[in-house]
C-alpha cells in the first residue's frame, strides 16, 4: 500500500522515540508500506529538519538528518508532485493531495487539521498516525 507522510509526522518520528509516528516510520523502513513523496515534500522536510529550534535539542547530529533525508529519498516511491490539487483551506498542504493522487496513494497520514478536516480526498484517506498505526498493525499482525 502506499501512503503519504506529511512532514508534522517525520518530525515527531524524529523527536519521540516509541511514539506513533516513530513507529509508523519504522515500519515503512521494515516494508510493511510504500513511502510516497516528491520534491516539493522531501524539501518541506529538509527545511523543517534543519530549523534552529530543532536543531537545539540533542535528538539528531546534522549528518543524521543528512542520511534520513537520503534514505527517504532513495527508499520511497517518488512522483513529480506537480499534480494540481486545491482542496485544503491551507494552500501548502496540497503538495501531500498531489503526490498521494499522482502516486494512487491509500493514504495521507497527517496531523494537520486542514487536511485531516477533508478525511477524503479522490479516494484517499486522510488519518492520523494513530488510526493509521492500527491499520499497518493489522495488516501487519506478526510485526504489530
Amino acid at each position: 500500500m502506499r501512503v503519504v507522510l506529511d512532514t508534522n509526522v517525520i518530525i515527531s518520528a524524529t523527536l519521540i522515540r516509541g511514539g506513533n509516528e516513530d513507529q509508523i516510520l519504522r515500519a515503512w523502513q521494515r516494508g510493511d508500506f510504500d513511502l510516497v513523496l516528491s520534491p516539493p515534500i522531501l524539501e518541506e522536510i529538509g527545511r523543517a529538519l534543519f530549523y534552529e529550534k530543532l536543531l537545539k535539542f540533542p535528538w539528531m547530529t546534522e549528518g543524521q538528518i543528512s542520511d534520513l533525508l537520503h534514505a527517504l529519498a532513495l527508499g520511497s516511491v517518488l512522483v513529480s508532485g506537480r499534480a494540481k490539487i486545491r482542496a485544503s483551506r491551507d494552500p501548502d498542504d496540497d503538495k501531500f493531495l498531489a503526490a498521494a493522487v499522482e502516486a494512487e496513494a491509500r493514504f495521507v497520514v497527517t496531523g494537520d487539521r486542514d487536511l485531516l478536516d477533508l478525511q477524503r480526498h479522490r479516494g484517499v484517506r486522510i488519518v492520523r498516525p494513530g488510526p493509521f498505526l492500527r491499520i499497518v498493525r493489522s495488516a501487519n499482525p506478526a510485526r504489530g
